[in-house]
């Protein structure tokens, strides 16, 4: 009995040895997992996501501090009084001034490097993105052409293509351009109906009047049948048509029905479709702020909801609570009354 006893106590103690040391190597091979992992892996994974946080960060205050409506207004404010300076810059009492002159390009140079710095900021801040954005493209473009024509003498006038990022500051003149391009592809039928009309009245006028003694090749060739017609459609026929119907009286018909058909019916046509590339970009646009008033609404309406729901939350737990005393007190009630009448 007795060996039977030391043997289950010694079979006991070398299981109990053998969990601990297994105990132990697992906790070491944990413990050498752990290390590894924090020398290789999460650790450089935390700091990659912690440097891009911080990057993001940065691009974030950046844009929010060039694209601030004071920082915005104070760009829209250089780069009118630098288009005025470069306006002042033509006249001699500047140009022949050396001392004017040169705190003039001092200046423009100054109003280039603010711009500079400003759509450096927006590149940074929209990364890639920036490309996307046609008006920033526009902008860069410009900039990079101020910079191009500021080593090069000769077209240095050039530098007044500045002022075109007023059309970017601008929301009337921005929808104004917008609507131009929009109406490209409709302008592209009114175009080829008007090389009709100036192909037609060019052979005519080309057969009827080429033989004239006009005091102009007026209508000698073809080519110069289509650069008077243009001339023409400027308004500017009144000395041609006279002089035609010095010799034919009635040389004033065919003007007539030229400038009638491409000054009025043509460009009438051009201003209507302009006119209702505009109306269309408004009603976008109107449409965008019903869209946002209604946001707005229902902003407001789940705000309204919310509170709703938590009021009558609050009243259910009240009632709730009242219930649970109105229980109580009937107890309550209900044991004095029972005492009561154990008493009696």
């Amino acid at each position: 009995m007795s060996n039977s006893i030391e043997s289950c106590s010694a079979h006991e103690t070398a299981g109990s040895e053998s969990i601990f040391f297994e105990t132990v190597e697992a906790l070491s091979d944990q413990e050498s997992s752990n290390d590894w992992d924090t020398e290789v892996g999460p650790g450089n994974e935390s700091n990659n996501d912690q440097d891009e946080v911080s990057i993001r960060c940065i691009r974030r205050s950046i844009g929010a501090v060039v694209n601030n409506g004071h920082v915005q207004f104070f760009i829209f404010i250089l780069i009118v009084v630098n288009a005025l300076m470069m306006g002042l810059a033509t006249f001699n009492f500047i140009s022949e001034n050396e001392t004017a002159k040169h705190a003039f390009e001092v200046t423009d140079r100054v109003f280039l490097v603010i711009f500079t710095v400003e759509l450096t900021m927006q590149l940074i801040y929209h990364g890639f993105r920036f490309f996307k954005d046609g008006w920033l493209v526009f902008d860069f473009i410009i900039v990079i052409l101020s910079w191009a024509f500021e080593s090069i003498q000769v077209i240095r006038s050039f530098r007044v293509l500045r002022a075109l990022r007023l059309i970017t500051r601008i929301d009337a003149m921005r929808n104004l351009v917008l609507s131009l391009f929009a109406v490209i592809p409709r302008m592209s039928a009114i175009a080829l109906l008007l090389i009709l009309v100036f192909y037609i009245f060019a052979v005519m006028f080309t057969a009827l009047f080429k033989e004239l003694p006009l005091s102009e090749n007026y209508f000698t060739r073809l080519d110069n049948s289509f650069f008077t017609l243009f001339q023409m459609m400027t308004m500017e026929w009144i000395t041609i048509t006279r002089e035609c119907m010095q010799f034919y009286t009635w040389a004033w018909a065919p003007f007539l029905a030229f400038v009638m058909i491409s000054g009025f019916i043509v460009f009438n046509l051009i201003i209507a479709v302009v006119c209702d590339a505009v109306s269309e970009i408004e009603n976008k646009e109107n449409k965008k702020e019903e869209i946002s008033c209604m946001e707005n609404e229902v902003s407001v309406t789940e705000k309204r909801v919310d509170d709703l729901s938590r009021n009558l939350q609050q009243l259910i737990k009240n009632q709730k609570e009242m219930n649970a005393s109105l229980g109580a007190l009937a107890r309550d009630i209900y044991a004095i009354d029972k005492r009561r009448n154990g008493k009696d």
